[in-house]
């Protein structure tokens, strides 16, 4: 979670004690399986994932990996939600990491054709992150959006969103509205009155372009933002719970603590302790 703009790593697993606890990272996750077998829980889940499987997580989604076969190899890219977001600007690509509508998931099993060339994708990425020469994170960047529209021409179908109608963009619209947003002050009521929709359409449409409902993804961003702050800040809990958008401590801490398991003081000192990337 040591993220702010790009991490990435390596790594091969020899025993099944290497498993991972849930945690959270601050930006998009990316994994490509090279060896080995594993089992995700990602937001209560359990999902199965072996050799040549690539995986896109985002900032909202709590995942823990319990390791199933060994040795067990993977390439790990984070890199910081809004950084990306600005670099490829396009809903349709960003929607693996986004989107989860009905039915979408967060898996590419990759053909046996384009191992070769995921493999070799992967492998310059990791030079370029670990000679860091100059303007590397442009480079890096724009490899990894090239890997993007690779895997939407050759996967196209297992993008959540392959085309955008005007109610998809609608939905769209307001999704990146709360992106920008989730601090105010924002409902149901107040998105369908702003965007002059009933609320009882915008709810359903809502969930089912993005996966999540109104409510649902308001409280996700705002957890989530409180978690970045938690780990990477000293500020008080107070200031925290105000910045993140709730409308006082105790409330913070009431919902933190029913959706964590653990309260916001409890996170800050367990991951500070013991983060690691998975």
């Amino acid at each position: 979670m040591k993220c702010k703009n790009i991490e990435m790593n390596f790594k091969t697993l020899a025993s099944k004690t290497n498993s991972l606890k849930e945690h959270f990272h601050s930006g998009y996750e990316i994994i490509f399986i090279t060896e080995g077998q594993s089992m995700f829980t990602i937001n209560d889940t359990a999902y199965t994932y072996s050799k040549n499987s690539l995986l896109f997580l985002n900032n909202l989604e709590k995942h823990r990996m319990d390791l199933i076969t060994t040795p067990y190899s993977r390439y790990m890219i984070i890199i910081d939600s809004d950084y990306l977001d600005n670099a490829i600007k396009d809903p349709i690509l960003l929607s693996i990491f986004k989107n989860r509508r009905n039915g979408s998931k967060n898996e590419f099993n990759i053909k046996n054709n384009d191992i070769g060339f995921i493999n070799k994708t992967l492998y310059d990425l990791n030079i370029i992150y670990s000679k860091k020469n100059h303007y590397w994170q442009i480079e890096f960047t724009s490899i990894l959006c090239n890997l993007i529209i690779f895997l939407y021409r050759k996967y196209k179908e297992q993008f959540p969103l392959s085309h955008i109608n005007k109610k998809e963009q609608r939905m769209l619209d307001i999704q990146y509205f709360i992106d920008e947003n989730f601090k105010k002050d924002i409902t149901l009521d107040s998105l369908s009155t702003d965007f002059f929709i009933s609320k009882y359409y915008l709810a359903h449409s809502f969930k089912n372009v993005t996966g999540f409902t109104i409510k649902q993804y308001i409280l996700l961003k705002r957890i989530s933002f409180a978690k970045i702050q938690l780990y990477y800040t000293d500020d008080s809990i107070t200031d925290i719970a105000m910045e993140s958008g709730f409308n006082s401590q105790s409330n913070f801490i009431r919902i933190f603590s029913k959706k964590e398991g653990i309260t916001p003081l409890q996170f800050r000192k367990y991951y500070r302790e013991n983060i690691e990337s998975s």
